[in-house]
């Protein structure tokens, strides 16, 4: 099992292939600071556009900077540069996102190294900003493996069957929730729960496995036989 460890939770997983990571932190609402600066697994840090505000501010140094300076200050922008980050800035016309174009320069620097890769900064803001993300994030081309999206407040993880994980929660969430980002997911089971679920089918056109939460303990198992599954939880919704 591998372990991969959040501020307030810890996630063991099968551990089928091993992995490096990197963590992209971008520019959605920004993590704070502790918890940023807690993260156990961080391995390679990349920033994106006003990601950088919340580098600074928890005193991380990024392997490289993308964006189109748009929303971070200049002043993030030259601490980046001062401390030897490279920095790619782009025309804010453009025909992708700066999380597009950062996907797109992580694949060529990482041609030969497969990554297991965590989102930060992606939550809040429009709706149709955080849609391009999701679906920009799961379309990630192989080898790498979009894996987590999480802050402080929410947090969503990614299983491809066959997959199984164990989630343990330092504090409670308030809501638990299986999502399928596939046509079908089959064989989806969770325990550890108030409603229990064993080898069901969920389907991405029909989501049904939502608000659930925990039942006595601070631990919970969930995977599915095929398809690609997610597991969310939410601390707080303010």
């Amino acid at each position: 099992m591998k372990t991969i460890r959040l501020p307030q939770v810890t996630i063991e997983q099968d551990n089928r292939t091993e992995t490096d990571s990197a963590l992209m932190v971008l520019g959605g609402r920004e993590p704070s600071p502790l918890w940023l600066s807690e993260l156990a697994f961080r391995g390679e840090v990349w920033a994106v556009d006003r990601g950088i505000e919340a580098c600074r501010r928890a005193g991380i140094i990024p392997r490289r900077l993308i964006g189109d300076c748009d929303s971070a200050s200049a002043e993030s922008w030259r601490w980046a540069e001062d401390n030897g980050v490279p920095a790619e800035r782009y025309q804010s016309d453009k025909d992708l996102t700066d999380f597009q174009l950062a996907l797109d320069i992580f694949r060529e620097k990482n041609k030969d190294r497969v990554k297991k890769i965590f989102l930060t900064g992606a939550w809040g803001g429009r709706f149709d900003h955080l849609w391009s993300l999701i679906l920009s994030f799961l379309n990630f081309s192989s080898p790498h493996v979009p894996f987590c999206i999480a802050d402080e407040r929410e947090g969503l993880v990614l299983m491809e069957g066959p997959a199984e994980a164990a989630f343990t929660f330092a504090r409670r969430p308030k809501a638990l929730s299986l999502l399928s980002f596939s046509d079908i997911c089959a064989g989806v089971s969770i325990a550890g729960v108030r409603w229990p679920l064993n080898e069901v089918v969920l389907r991405l056109g029909f989501p049904y496995a939502i608000s659930n939460r925990l039942d006595g303990g601070q631990r919970v198992r969930a995977g599915c036989e095929s398809g690609l599954l997610g597991f969310y939880w939410v601390w707080d919704e303010a």
